[in-house]
């Protein structure tokens, strides 16, 4: 079966574009809200001192298709960023988003280096 075909069947319910826009915006509103906003979950303090939003990059790393994992035996698709000090070129960690093969968000993950 080549990746096509694959791809049919695994982004039937929503595409592969609209998981990858929707963590993307997840994530700019989660640095939206950690350097401008009340930091309610304290992220600030995992990123350098004296750096703000527009510091940062992103960057699509990968899209994976798992068909079995250790934490579930369901098809999930992940979206993983990359997350990058802008000069220089330094990667800070990552942001997923795990969906179901339905395109429904499972989980949330963020990883800081």
């Amino acid at each position: 079966m080549n990746n096509d075909v694959i791809e049919k069947l695994v982004f039937a319910q929503k595409s592969k574009s609209e998981l990858i826009d929707e963590t993307i915006i997840s994530l700019q509103a989660l640095l939206h809200k950690t350097f401008t906003e009340d930091d309610k979950q304290n992220l600030k303090k995992d990123f350098p001192g004296n750096i703000q939003a527009e510091d940062l990059k992103i960057k699509l790393d990968n899209v994976v298709i798992n068909i079995e994992s250790f934490k579930s035996t369901q098809l999930t698709i992940e979206v993983i960023l990359d997350i990058f000090l802008h000069k220089p070129n330094y990667e800070l960690g990552t942001y997923s988003h795990i969906f179901n093969e339905k395109g429904d968000l499972i989980d949330e993950l963020l990883v800081m280096n």
